[in-house]
């Protein structure tokens, strides 16, 4: 991506700079500026609070999401995948495969994390006492792996700004990045074991019938 600006607060400026529809280096795909409530599709989700089924656990079969993800013009899309350093340890995680299929897409960038107020880098945080579905009903935290500080409403906090970015933009798909405590759609890390199960941000958009697609789904 050319002329990359970062994202303040992780969803805000255009990746690729401050036109709403930057494209990428091969003009293939369009950046959405999450900060532009001009470019809303529909209106804004408020409130904090969010009830978020069981049955947001049963993801639909790889095919099925490979084809959602085919089909839609607007997709989420994690922003480390698309080359932005956002990690929690600084790096980005960017994937040709994932650039590939967004060809002719317009891409909305987030990252719950840091769009929550959380600093690049920062601790590595881990889910424990379940997955991201516990977490929203109050059985399970996201704690930093060594300190043992409690991020929970910092997870839920960018949790729900990414649900608000999809509604704002009209996407009914993500595509995330795997084993994330926030975007794992089929993995998780919890308390410090890889386990199936799914993070914070995809339980809750799930439960509001968003199809999630994991990156190793591609």
């Amino acid at each position: 991506m050319t002329g990359s600006q970062g994202l303040p607060g992780a969803l805000g400026d255009a990746v690729g700079g401050s036109d709403p529809a930057t494209e990428y280096d091969d003009g293939s795909a369009r950046i959405l500026d999450v900060a532009d409530g001009s470019n809303a599709a529909s209106g804004n989700h408020t409130g904090d609070t969010h009830d978020v089924a069981e049955d947001a656990k049963t993801p639909r079969t790889q095919e099925a999401r490979r084809s959602a993800l085919r089909e839609a013009p607007t997709v989420l899309v994690s922003a480390c995948l698309l080359g932005e350093a956002c990690r929690y340890d600084g790096r980005s995680q960017r994937s040709e495969r994932v650039l590939a299929a967004l060809e002719g897409k317009a891409v909305v960038p987030v990252c719950p994390e840091v769009g929550s107020g959380l600093p690049i880098p920062r601790p590595p945080v881990d889910l424990c006492g379940g997955s991201g579905v516990d977490v929203w009903a109050g059985q399970a935290r996201a704690l930093e792996r060594e300190a043992r500080v409690d991020r929970t409403e910092d997870f839920k906090r960018g949790a729900t700004l990414a649900l608000e970015a999809a509604r704002n933009f009209g996407a009914s798909v993500a595509l995330l990045k795997e084993k994330s405590p926030s975007c794992g759609s089929q993995r998780i890390y919890e308390s410090g074991t890889l386990r199936p199960g799914e993070g914070i941000t995809t339980a809750l958009l799930r439960s509001e019938g968003l199809t999630v697609v994991s990156d190793e789904d591609l």
